[in-house]
């Protein structure tokens, strides 16, 4: 075995680990995450309210708490880019697959020659990140043994890596998050209290899309969007018809904006060479938004407009993911000498 290097992780030491790169100060770092938070719901604008006002203040360790793929990793990045680190790393560490006999290595590093593997020293992610942002995602599954290395890091600002003989202090700023509300598990006695009390005064809640319903129309219109040349629309982003947007808009969403996006990608690669987006589209694992898709989005005036814009009822049914006897049943329903109930005569 190679001699141990105690003196690899003294604070005397640290240069080795050179300052997390800053971007070109003339290039301000710009938040690629936005459109996860697009809409006007009050559920989503009080978490982002709550998430910038705990930004500037960088000592605060913010909890994230939300469903699977509500967008907690979004938020925490865009929390740390409304921070004084916005220029510095974004370090994520998710702890559910931290194991306990690597725990010390992985979160804090080691020295060369201190134990048999150790053939060259690792920084860990606590001084990878340092000066910049480690969110540790997933705490709330974090081992008890994890737990407790996290809280003694919190409270003294350093850290100890496996083999050497002093610690180091560290200028980390910690966002964690989790899709179990802490509060039950500290009950439930699965999550130390200790550790629990230094997230929950900054606790960020992400809402459910179920809970933001109004803000599907837009987050799908940024989802085609961003992924349409990714899906194979190279000229120009196409355009959703309304009963589809109104089926999206009824449909559930266990896993919320993960499995829309996914559903907006599969709709997008359906509908190549197209230039809208409609329930004709819909197969396979969305099938479902096609069966309950039908004509309730509609209004006579939406159809009138359509006939105006368009001419006939196949072409506004076709614009509209209805067929041309459904624009006939609405047209029925206008009153008697409308230009456009006469036209589809």
């Amino acid at each position: 075995m190679p001699p141990r290097n105690t003196s690899a992780y003294t604070p005397a030491a640290y240069t080795p680990y050179p300052s997390p790169a800053r971007a070109d100060d003339d290039a301000p770092p710009h938040d690629d995450d936005a459109p996860h938070f697009a809409g006007s719901s009050a559920a989503m604008a009080a978490a982002l309210r709550d998430a910038e006002l705990f930004a500037p203040f960088d000592h605060a360790c913010v909890l994230i708490e939300g469903e699977t793929g509500t967008g907690k990793s979004y938020l925490a990045r865009h929390l740390h880019l409304k921070s004084p680190r916005a220029r510095n790393t974004f370090h994520q560490v998710t702890l559910s697959a931290v194991d306990d006999t690597l725990a010390s290595s992985d979160l804090f590093g080691h020295i060369r020659g201190s134990y048999t593997d150790a053939r060259q020293d690792r920084a860990g992610h606590f001084v990878t990140a340092n000066r910049g942002t480690l969110f540790l995602d997933e705490i709330g599954k974090a081992s008890p043994a994890v737990q407790r290395k996290l809280l003694h890091a919190i409270e003294h600002r350093e850290v100890c890596p496996v083999g050497a003989d002093r610690a180091m202090r560290l200028d980390v700023r910690l966002v964690a998050a989790t899709n179990l509300p802490l509060a039950d598990q500290v009950a439930s006695g699965g999550f130390l209290n200790d550790l629990a009390a230094r997230l929950l005064p900054f606790r960020v809640r992400l809402p459910a899309l179920r809970e933001r319903r109004e803000d599907i129309p837009q987050l799908v219109r940024q989802f085609v969007r961003l992924r349409a040349r990714l899906c194979g629309h190279v000229l120009r982003a196409p355009t959703v018809e309304p009963a589809l947007m109104a089926a999206l808009q009824r449909a559930d969403w266990p896993h919320n904006l993960r499995q829309l996006d996914g559903a907006v990608q599969r709709l997008l690669m359906m509908s190549v060479g197209e230039q809208t987006i409609g329930l004709r589209h819909c197969g396979g694992d969305l099938a479902h938004l096609a069966e309950r898709g039908d004509d309730d989005a509609l209004t006579p005036e939406l159809v009138r407009e359509r006939m105006r814009e368009l001419g006939s009822p196949t072409k506004a049914g076709r614009s509209l993911g209805v067929s041309r006897w459904t624009i006939y049943r609405y047209l029925e329903r206008a009153p008697a000498g409308d230009e456009d109930a006469n036209r589809a005569d």
